[in-house]
Order: C-alpha cells, then sequence, then structure tokens
C-alpha cells in the first residue's frame, strides 16, 4: 500500500513538471518573432554604438540622444553608394540556398547604414544590421564597426528567440566583451570572421569563441556576419570606406 502511494505522489510530481515545462516552453517560444518598435531599433542602434547607459532613460531622453548622435543613411548593396533619389523603390529578390548562408531567404537592394557622431559631429562609428538563422530563431543585430569598415566596435543582438541559458546568451557581455577590436574581414575586404568552439584552435584576430553547448547558435552567427560583410552585404560599400572615408560625410 505504501509503495503504491509513493507511485502515485511521484506520478503526480512528474505530471506537474511536465505540465509547467510545457507552459515554459510555450510562453518564450509561442508564435513569430514580431518586427521590432521604431523607439526599440533606435535604443538598440544606441546600445551597439555604446552610448545608451540605462533601461531607466525616458522616451524623450533616448529620442533626444538619438537625434544628437546618430544618422540613418539608405545604402544601395550593390553599387555600395548612398541613395539620394528619396523615390528610389527597394528591389528584391528570393534567393537559392548555395546564395544563402545565412539563411535570410530573400536579398533587398536597399538597406540602412547608421553613422555615429561624436560631440564635435565627427562620425566615429559605422553600424550596419545584421540577421540570420540560429539554432531555432532568426537572429537580428547590430553590428558597429571603425572606419575602415573591417574592426569591430561592439555587436549588439535586440531580437532573437535562441534556448534560455546557451544560444540566448547571444546577448550575455561576457560573450559580447571579446568582439571590440576583432576583424571581420582581410586586407582585400574579403569575410573572414570564423567562430570557434574548441579552446585547442589557435587564435586570432579574426577568430571568437563560440558559446559552450551552442554550436548552431555560433555558427549561425558567424554565418550572418559573414554574409553581410561579403559582396552580397555591405561589401561594396565597406571598400568604398575603406579607400575614401570622406564618403561618410558627402
Amino acid at each position: 500500500m505504501r509503495k503504491t502511494k509513493i507511485i502515485i505522489a511521484s506520478m503526480m510530481v512528474l505530471c506537474v513538471l511536465i505540465f509547467l515545462t510545457a507552459i515554459a516552453w510555450f510562453m518564450l517560444f509561442q508564435g513569430e518573432v514580431t518586427a521590432p518598435t521604431e523607439e526599440e531599433k533606435k535604443v538598440a542602434v544606441l546600445q551597439a554604438a555604446g552610448l545608451f547607459k540605462t533601461d531607466s532613460q525616458g522616451k524623450k531622453s533616448i529620442e533626444s540622444l538619438y537625434q544628437r548622435a546618430i544618422v540613418m543613411r539608405t545604402l544601395n548593396l550593390d553599387s555600395g553608394e548612398w541613395v539620394t533619389d528619396k523615390t528610389a523603390a527597394q528591389s528584391c529578390k528570393k534567393l537559392i540556398p548555395e546564395q544563402d548562408p545565412a539563411q535570410i531567404r530573400q536579398r533587398c537592394t536597399l538597406a540602412e547604414v547608421y553613422l555615429v557622431k561624436d560631440k564635435y559631429n565627427k562620425i566615429q562609428q559605422v553600424i550596419i544590421p545584421v540577421s540570420g538563422k540560429g539554432a531555432k530563431s532568426m537572429m537580428h543585430a547590430f553590428l558597429s564597426l571603425g572606419l575602415d569598415g573591417r574592426t569591430v566596435n561592439n555587436l549588439y543582438y535586440y531580437q532573437q528567440r535562441e534556448t534560455p541559458f546557451l544560444g540566448a546568451r547571444v546577448k550575455d557581455e561576457s560573450w559580447r566583451q571579446q568582439w571590440p577590436g576583432k576583424k571581420v574581414a582581410d586586407d582585400n575586404g574579403s569575410p573572414a570572421l570564423k567562430i570557434v568552439q574548441k579552446k585547442s584552435v589557435k587564435h586570432n584576430e579574426y577568430t571568437v569563441d563560440g558559446i559552450s553547448g551552442a554550436t548552431l547558435t555560433s555558427t549561425g552567427v558567424e554565418r550572418s556576419i559573414n554574409y553581410w560583410i561579403s559582396e552580397q552585404g555591405y561589401g561594396p560599400f565597406l571598400q568604398r570606406l575603406k579607400q575614401d572615408p570622406e564618403m561618410l560625410y558627402r
């Protein structure tokens, strides 16, 4: 009789744990990721620029800081030149798997670039949007680069639904702090980032440690950044920037 009660109690506890786990999973991963609001994007750009200090900043403060420090411009990815015609039409095409290592499905001609100014109106950083498939979700980030077009200042993921405590650590400061100073392109402008999972691999200015236990997420980060640095992404623009930094002011 006693054994029967223990078995029944154990089964009840197990059922409750399964139920709570299912609820937690549903709450974490239900539905599609919604597009961020304009305020959320502005906060994310300021985070990538290293200018957002506290979550207690009000909307007015965020808007004021954004207007003072950030200039958003539209770029033609094919030519690497600024779009000056405000009526220019967006053109998108579906990508075949061989052209789509980041699994973004389609590539559009026009894209945003964010320029970060100091108090003297001198541009100090160039921030580009980076997106790509992780282990479980599309991941969206802003990558801040120096004026050489290849040295990383910061990487900030503002939207993703990777596994908590594993892939979701792309947001953790402890992982992000290894990025500043790394290079995402070689001397010729070709994508060169490597995210390594083994500590035995020799590290250099192009290598970043992957997230332990999150190989697929780490691979997704590498592929997405290398895609957007390539000729299909911001490559033509970054090459122009390297040769002519003054283009940022034209």
